[in-house]
């Protein structure tokens, strides 16, 4: 899809909005391609960590307002839209493999509601921050409203829903959202920061992700037994016996995640 640019290179991948003209405002079929990329991304071998970033200075202005009149213009379809949204945004949140937001400029509405769900975000000065779904008489849904309460607590999320106020970079960083602020070209410091990730054991890196998600939303208990048997499968790995043979050799490992 030409909205999409899809990069990929020593096990990081960097999917890029790229509809400059709208900065990077996201088309219905937008969603449901994002959607289907990180799905695809999941079965790939190639790829150990994702970046999602946008083209032209910017991330993401949101939604595409100008089709609302078409694909959003009642309930019905309303609710079809968020189908389609919403599947995305899952897509990135329950990616087993790391995922990280490079910010520029905008990143407002729906493009906040992507960045929220990738495990990382990195800004640069200047970006700018809000869901402003209160001044369109819409209501965050419970997925979205969820993951932001789980980063910033409930008094910024409802200060971010409830005004829905454009607030700066370093409003984002003291809230909690961003893992780093950096003076420029964020994708520059998500790609340094991705090659730490990949340089790294897939299996543990996965491992502790699908850990700390139970935590996160409290299914730990229920996936006991199959988070311990994760846990006994990685001394079986190729990777762990790689690991301790380039530890004993001084030298840097090369996991191949299996």
């Amino acid at each position: 899809m030409k909205s999409l640019t899809v990069e990929k290179g020593n096990y990081v991948t960097t999917v890029t909005l790229d509809r400059v003209e709208k900065r990077n405002a996201m088309s219905l079929s937008m969603w449901q391609a994002l959607g289907d990329l990180y799905q695809e991304l999941e079965t790939d071998d190639d790829t150990r960590v994702i970046i999602l970033t946008g083209a032209g200075g910017h991330f993401c202005a949101g939604a595409d307002i100008s089709e609302f009149p078409t694909v959003r213009h009642n309930a019905q379809a309303g609710e079809r839209y968020d189908v389609i949204a919403d599947a995305c945004e899952v897509a990135i949140l329950e990616s087993s493999k790391p995922t990280i937001a490079a910010i520029d400029g905008v990143c407002v509405g729906g493009g906040m509601g992507l960045a929220v769900c990738c495990d990382f975000r990195i800004a640069s000065r200047g970006a700018r921050f809000g869901i402003t779904a209160a001044r369109l008489g819409i209501i965050y849904g419970l997925t979205e409203t969820r993951i932001l309460y789980d980063l910033v607590g409930p008094s910024s999320a409802k200060r971010i829903l409830m005004t829905g106020e454009i607030f700066p970079v370093e409003a984002a960083e003291s809230m909690g959202l961003l893992q780093a602020l950096v003076e420029s070209d964020a994708l520059a410091a998500a790609q340094d920061f991705a090659r730490k990730l990949s340089d790294n054991a897939p299996l543990s890196v996965m491992g502790a992700k699908r850990i700390i998600a139970s935590l996160t939303n409290g299914t730990a208990e229920q996936e006991k037994q199959g988070i311990a048997q994760r846990v006994l499968d990685a001394f079986d790995s190729e990777d762990y016996r790689e690991g301790q043979k380039a530890f004993l050799e001084k030298r840097k490992p090369n996991f191949n995640g299996r």
